[in-house]
């Protein structure tokens, strides 16, 4: 059988072109270290590789989440602290107070400081976040939880629902304490008309300890105090938890995005031994491929004429 210049030609060509084209591919590859360019490099491993990517992105997403999760309940816990810090204050002035041999002069100043206490206390009840959404006003975020009404009572005005946040495929971690739990639950007067109700008696100078009156409004704040302190320090306690709860899962997470680093790193990685064994054959079969085009586009009868 005759073959012909042409074909040993057009053979010759592909070879060449097909060498060529290793050696790029080979190049690629040890350029960014993987051996997988294409699914076609490898099906399977593509699709293994691709499969842990999408884990990866998750986990990382729900990394993400935790560390903005945390922060927030860092600066939650950090307003109740002070908040718990006021009362605790306001307990000492309250029990001062009673004491029958104070003077009028002295209860109006006990109550001076009380209602300083008190609108600093208001201020945290309305603290925000760093986008300015309420903190303790539930879903209602863009309205001041703790309001005076029409008749000039303190109320709660935010909602009393909780927002989730979703820290691994089957666990989610509540994200707020709203005030009315803080505040307003109970059965008791809430802090914030108890002192009031309370500061108006220390400013009555016909009032003093030993009067109904008197007596009546000092068990009232006691009670209303106690209230409050129990509900922000459970709630300070519940957030807590949910930080312990956010750094072993936070850990888990890291754990598993190094094995899936890992795993992909063996899945796609490059041998750069045997890359570079090939690329050397490879080098070596186009060069003698080359030197064999040179020869056989010069067999051409054309050249004899």
């Amino acid at each position: 059988m005759r073959i012909s210049t042409q074909l040993l030609y057009n053979n010759n060509l592909h070879s060449m072109q097909n060498g060529a084209a290793e050696l790029g591919d080979l190049l690629q590859k040890m350029s960014n270290g993987k051996r997988i360019q294409r699914p076609s490099d490898d099906p399977i491993g593509a699709v293994q590789v691709l499969t842990v990517q999408r884990d990866q992105a998750a986990t990382s997403q729900f990394v993400d989440n935790i560390g903005a999760l945390s922060d927030s309940l860092d600066r939650n816990e950090s307003y109740l602290t002070s908040m718990i810090d006021l009362q605790n204050r306001m307990r000492q002035i309250v029990t001062a107070a009673g004491n029958g041999t104070l003077s009028p002069e002295d209860r109006e100043a006990y109550a001076d400081e009380l209602e300083t206490l008190k609108d600093a206390l208001v201020d945290l009840a309305n603290a925000k976040d760093d986008k300015g959404n309420f903190l303790f006003a539930g879903n209602s975020t863009t309205t001041a939880p703790i309001q005076l009404d029409g008749a000039g009572d303190y109320v709660y005005r935010g909602d009393n629902k909780t927002r989730e946040v979703q820290v691994s495929d089957s666990t989610w971690v509540t994200a707020n304490n709203h005030g009315e739990d803080l505040f307003f639950s109970g059965g008791g007067k809430d802090i914030f008309n108890a002192l009031d109700d309370y500061v108006e008696v220390l400013r009555d100078p016909t009032l003093s300890p030993g009067n109904p009156g008197f007596d009546g409004e000092q068990d009232a704040i006691m009670g209303s105090l106690d209230q409050a302190l129990t509900s922000i320090s459970a709630a300070v306690t519940t957030i807590g938890g949910r930080q312990n709860s956010l750094s072993l899962i936070e850990t888990s997470h890291q754990d598993m995005m190094l094995f899936n680093k890992q795993l992909v790193g063996e899945v796609e990685g490059l041998d750069y031994a045997e890359a570079q064994s090939r690329y050397q054959s490879s080098l070596v079969a186009l060069q003698v491929t080359q030197e064999s085009f040179v020869k056989i586009s010069q067999l051409s009868l054309f050249n004899e004429m």
